[in-house]
């Protein structure tokens, strides 16, 4: 319960700071121009979906993202939803999240990477583009991608569902099944021998999935979530297992977060490998055999859509991140914090954006 009342409290405060302290109203009120070609779009129509706008963190993305603009651009203007596909030969920028999937898809990229491909096909120039959304939490592309450029990632197997026998004889088990779309570690699962596999594929088919993979099991304690964009690291942290069981990477199964010990001597794979992939930005999820940090760096995902954890003030080194995040009544809290990291990745990402415009 008091869990639940401190998450709430920290949601209203981090309103008001946002919509009250963050936000430069009159620059975003005097660079709106009806007639401008730079057009951020808000995808779902906040008061018709107001609870998936809240939900996945929408308002805080497309408030960030005008305020950018407004700091950096001559006018811009605002269009909603589905009002997008009106749009021709312009620029335009929008925040890719799920709020899209209006048909409650298995594949909720999909829809988004249609819109996205059909306003590129009527002359516009869109930010992130269509095959940054098929990147995003679309596991079987990723997959293909990395095959293609060559970069080192687990090896991987991929099911279609219309194959007549699954191609798993040579497997040493236990491996992981994953779902091709899913985010937050959700999907995936690991099995022991071939009857729990197949019952997994059989699983991730009747939820509407095209694709599963099926993924060598690294001997991991840790992975390294890290962003980058263009040349720089944007921000860092490592996700720690403390069990000596495997579970999932994401904080949301028990596991720590830790800042610090940045493997330096892996920056320029790292940058190399975003720019590889031809994306101005991108968070890596990165693991290591062994959790040995000399030996070559395997890239677990990376997402072009991303949602930062903020560092830990220095005054709260001492404190473990879940614990820091509880605290709402001092200098520096997480909700603060996150908020102003998000405003400036969004900032960093906008003029990116406008080198490639």
């Amino acid at each position: 319960m008091i869990n639940k009342i401190n998450r709430l409290f920290s949601k209203i405060f981090a309103f008001i700071y946002l919509l009250c302290f963050k936000v430069r109203w009159r620059k975003v009120i005097r660079k709106y121009d009806r007639t401008s070609d730079n057009i951020i779009w808000i995808k779902t129509h906040p008061l018709l979906h107001l609870l998936d706008y809240l939900k996945y963190n929408d308002l805080l993305s497309d408030v960030a993202l005008i305020d950018s603009f407004a700091q950096l651009k001559p006018s811009y203007r605002i269009v909603v939803s589905k009002n997008i596909g009106k749009i021709v030969n312009k620029k335009i920028f929008y925040n890719i999240s799920e709020t899209c999937n209006f048909y409650n898809l298995a594949n909720y990229s999909n829809s988004l990477f249609f819109v996205v491909s059909e306003l590129e096909k009527q002359g516009n120039k869109i930010f992130p583009g269509s095959y940054e959304v098929n990147l995003w939490e679309n596991k079987a592309f990723m997959q293909e991608e990395f095959n293609r450029l060559e970069i080192s990632h687990p090896k991987t197997l991929i099911i279609n569902r219309n194959s007549n026998e699954l191609p798993i004889q040579d497997l040493k088990y236990p491996v992981l099944v994953k779902e091709i779309h899913s985010a937050g570690s959700r999907g995936v699962k690991k099995v022991n021998n071939q009857s729990e596999l197949e019952e997994r594929v059989k699983e991730a088919f009747d939820k509407g999935h095209s694709k599963v993979l099926v993924q060598h099991l690294i001997n991991m304690r840790k992975d390294l979530r890290v962003i980058v964009m263009k040349s720089s690291i944007v921000l860092y942290y490592w996700r720690v297992n403390n069990t000596k069981e495997w579970k999932p990477t994401a904080t949301s199964f028990g596991n720590t977060t830790e800042f610090g010990n940045f493997p330096s001597i892996w920056q320029d794979f790292f940058v190399t490998t975003l720019d590889k992939l031809n994306i101005p930005t991108g968070a890596f999820d990165i693991a290591w055999e062994g959790d040995d940090i000399k030996t070559t760096p395997l890239v677990l995902e990376v997402s072009p859509s991303y949602q930062p954890n903020p560092e830990l003030p220095p005054q709260y080194k001492s404190l473990p991140f879940k614990e820091y995040k509880k605290k709402l009544f001092i200098k520096n809290a997480y909700h603060k914090e996150y908020i102003d990291i998000v405003f400036k990745i969004k900032m960093d990402l906008v003029k990116t954006w406008f080198d490639y415009a």
